[in-house]
């Protein structure tokens, strides 16, 4: 049995990391590959995840602003998305806190932790971050008429959902690294190397899952708590990331104890090809099914394209028996595009360096600067394409122009947006 033994590792290594995860692995002696395709995929999914947010406005399912319109396109693209890409998240990031751990002890960590997330959750998150965007929902509900700085020091009043105040990742999209930093720390026995051993808990339990069946059936946890979340009516915990919070931690744990063992990652590139075709072809059926496309099943079809205003009543145990089989279908995406990453995006350059740095301050700001820029496009006459397009265009440049001209270069800004100081 080979472990990994990192030689170096830069940057954040719990969340979306601010440096790319040029990790160099040496086994026994002989150095190995770097995590490049890691970065890739970690860009890649938070480019995904802007576009998903510029859709929530054309969704179906949004029930705070939303577009008079909506679109089964865009409503369809944020079905597919929340099957793989918070579960690739989390999942990256449980495989980042293994490397970082092998480089610090349990009292590094926490610091990083507190550095990297929690300051930001505080200062930036509360007080800059969320008021703009609990501000334009309560715009959009007729709650309020007054322009944003008089309203300010309303956010303060009362406790969200029911009142405004939403600190840390309260009822806006930062709910993901404060997940993150509850995460790290409940989990951290589990993540600490035993001095005796050399190893944790969590890398011997890894020995188990080296067969290729073994791991495929890392995903009847995932489907057990997601169907039991279900049953128990609990369903309301899906809003944040389309999964609930039980399903996170264990795709959290799985990122840690898949990336603690060299076999793993291996028997991954063997069966990688055939759970990305069985994620396609399953996927496939699932949003057809879930539209009403061709397959319109009672209990299963949530909204009919052909009656765009209907909505089909829940079934619970059927609902139960979808999170289950959606427990599978995100676990095959996730091997299928840790396989993909591997063979194709293992490799560095300006972009991958430029972009890796950007993503935590990227991921912070996007979804309050696509509030604060589609909320007066909405008002447009205009098709949801045209009003799509503009959020889109409008918010990224702006986001672009926020990290490039204000947060990269000040070194208190990075700070507090979890980022190392430029030196």
């Amino acid at each position: 049995m080979n472990w990994w033994t990192p030689n170096y590792f830069h940057g954040m290594n719990s969340i979306m990391l601010k440096k790319p995860t040029t990790l160099k692995n040496s086994i026994n002696g002989n150095q190995s590959e770097r995590y490049y395709y890691l970065d890739w995929l970690r860009l890649f999914a938070i480019l995904v995840v802007f576009f998903h947010h510029c859709s929530k406005f054309f969704d179906y399912h949004t029930t705070t602003v939303y577009n008079t319109v909506r679109s089964p396109a865009l409503s369809a693209f944020r079905e597919f998305n929340f099957l793989w890409i918070m579960p690739l998240f989390f999942f990256i990031s449980g495989a980042s806190v293994y490397f970082s751990l092998r480089s610090r002890k349990a009292g590094g960590f926490i610091k990083e932790r507190i550095l990297r997330i929690l300051i930001p959750l505080i200062f930036i998150g509360t007080f800059v971050i969320n008021p703009p965007y609990i501000y334009i929902e309560r715009l959009f509900e007729g709650k309020t008429i007054s322009g944003f700085i008089s309203w300010y020091p309303h956010f303060f009043d009362g406790m969200w959902p029911k009142g405004n105040f939403a600190p840390l990742g309260m009822g806006t999209h930062l709910w993901y690294l404060q997940y993150l930093f509850i995460f790290s720390l409940i989990l951290l026995p589990l993540f600490v190397r035993s001095k005796k051993s050399g190893r944790s808990h969590l890398a011997k339990l890894a020995t188990h899952f080296e067969k290729p069946w073994a791991l495929l059936l890392l995903f009847v946890p995932i489907s057990a708590a997601a169907s039991s979340i279900e049953l128990m009516g609990l369903g309301f915990t899906r809003v944040v990331g389309g999964w609930d919070p039980i399903s996170f931690l264990l795709l959290f744990i799985y990122g840690y104890l898949i990336f603690s063992n060299t076999q793993l990652l291996e028997t991954i590139g063997k069966i990688s090809t055939v759970s990305l075709v069985a994620a396609i072809v399953l996927t496939i059926f699932y949003i057809d099914s879930h539209f009403g496309v061709n397959l319109a099943i009672p209990g299963i079809t949530r909204h009919n394209i052909h009656e765009i205003e209907a909505a089909f009543p829940i079934n619970l145990p059927v609902s139960a028996a979808i999170q289950a089989f959606r427990g599978l279908l995100g676990w095959c995406w996730l091997i299928g595009l840790l396989g993909l990453g591997k063979r194709f995006l293992n490799f560095n350059n300006r972009a991958l360096a430029y972009g890796g740095e950007a993503v935590l301050p990227f991921y912070i700001l996007h979804h309050t600067i696509i509030l604060v820029v589609g909320f007066p496009i909405l008002q447009w006459s205009s098709s949801v394409s045209t009003k799509y397009s503009a959020i889109a265009s409008i918010s990224f440049v702006i986001i672009l122009a926020l990290y490039e001209l204000l947060v990269r270069r000040l070194n208190i800004i990075r700070f507090l947006f979890g980022m190392k100081s430029k030196i």
